[in-house]
């Protein structure tokens, strides 16, 4: 594993960082009930279509179809980058859907559909989980009745972002009797066609949001099927594992320590009553997190460096995944702990402190060890396929 950047990655890694600061703020999109969602879902439009002027929407992509051939490298610093900022940069049509349409789809389907996420004119939503059907995926229920030269599709997805999507990419059951895993077809659904509605779920904190998506009698042609009928579940597997590198997790908990130790060192912790003797326990408490995110982010950063070198990461990006979500959740709880009661004030409190931020932090990353594959599911992946124990 190569430690440190070239010099060519350093100007890649910082013409990044000043095009984020010039042309995203994550301020202009707000969450919570009251948001105004289509000025949210075109500031959202709007920004991918500058990624897609630079090619850093589609720089995975191979050049035949509009990308770059960028670097593993690249593709990891580019998202390291947008996580710091809370850009909506990874993820979508582009890196998910997109493959798939390229390895199974029609030449048809390939111009329909990869030119406009070339250009960032079409907002992608990924609808896998149901609320049975987590986890254990292939358990879904959404079913998908061929009639004529189209499909009736009929079911419930949730944990989606659906809200700011202008098409949802979905696994659909088309043979009930088949076994699970081969009766799946995947499925494109124009997320404004008759039938669809879209109703929100928030997190316990209030503010970000997901969605449950309910289809009743949609209609939808074969033509937009992904893939042979009934294969959707191999054709969707690689999705799966792009989810679990891990390096959007650790930025996001390095945002909230660094706020975290500004604000010990700073005259405002002796308000709340931190001493020094308070502030050398809690010293001790965010070494440990240091010290974590550092071994952390070495394992997201393997991963790149696998990919780089030819190799299929498996078990060790269920590793990044779990240490990743689990460490979030370490950390708030720290934090919160670190404050006392000040800790538990939101931002709509005159006392709160850092803006409320780490008590929607200690209430978001509760979702953090079931969102992308639960713990449990990756402690059984590095259990079995890393260091070859039997299945329990």
């Amino acid at each position: 594993m190569e430690f440190s950047w070239s010099q060519d990655e350093n100007k890649f890694r910082l013409e990044v960082r000043e095009f984020l600061q010039k042309n995203w703020d994550a301020s202009q999109l707000p969450e919570g009930p009251n948001v105004d969602n289509d000025a949210a879902k075109k500031y959202v439009r709007e920004f991918k279509r500058k990624l897609a002027e630079k090619g850093w929407l589609t720089m995975s992509w191979p050049k035949e179809y509009g990308g770059q051939d960028a670097s593993y490298v690249q593709q990891m610093i580019f998202r390291e980058e947008g996580a710091i900022v809370d850009a909506p940069i990874g993820g979508g049509g582009e890196q998910i859907l997109a493959p798939a349409i390229m390895l199974n789809g029609t030449e048809e389907q390939k111009k329909e559909y990869l030119v406009p996420m070339t250009k960032g004119e079409v907002l992608w939503s990924q609808g896998y989980s149901e609320p049975g059907a987590g986890s254990d995926l292939a358990s879904l229920q959404t079913r998908a009745v061929k009639d004529g030269d189209e499909y009736i599709i009929n079911g419930q997805k949730v944990w989606n972002g659906a809200h700011r999507g202008d098409m949802i990419h979905t696994l659909v059951r088309t043979d009930p009797d088949a076994p699970k895993h081969r009766g799946i077809s995947y499925i494109m659904i124009d997320l404004s066609a008759k039938g669809v509605t879209i109703n929100p779920l928030w997190h316990m904190n209030g503010l970000g949001r997901f969605n449950e998506v309910f289809f009743e009698d949609v209609k939808v042609p074969l033509s937009s099927r992904v893939g042979e009928e009934n294969r959707g579940w191999y054709i969707a597997v690689t999705s799966l594992d792009f989810e679990r590198s891990g390096i959007h997790l650790i930025i996001g908990i390095q945002g909230v320590y660094e706020k975290l130790i500004h604000f010990l060192k700073s005259k405002l912790a002796s308000k709340i009553g931190i001493d020094n003797d308070r502030l050398k326990k809690i010293a001790r408490k965010l070494t440990d997190t240091k010290l974590e995110l550092e071994v952390a982010r070495l394992l997201s950063y393997r991963i790149t460096s696998m990919q780089s070198a030819g190799l299929v990461p498996n078990y060790e990006a269920s590793m990044a995944k779990c240490m990743g979500s689990e460490l979030g959740q370490f950390h708030a709880r720290r934090a919160i702990n670190a404050l006392g009661l000040y800790g538990q004030l939101l931002k709509d409190s005159k006392y709160s402190v850092l803006n409320g931020d780490i008590p929607n932090s200690y209430m978001y990353t509760v979702s953090r060890t079931i969102a992308g594959g639960t713990s449990e599911i990756q402690r059984n992946i590095i259990a079995t396929r890393g260091l070859g124990l039997p299945r329990s």
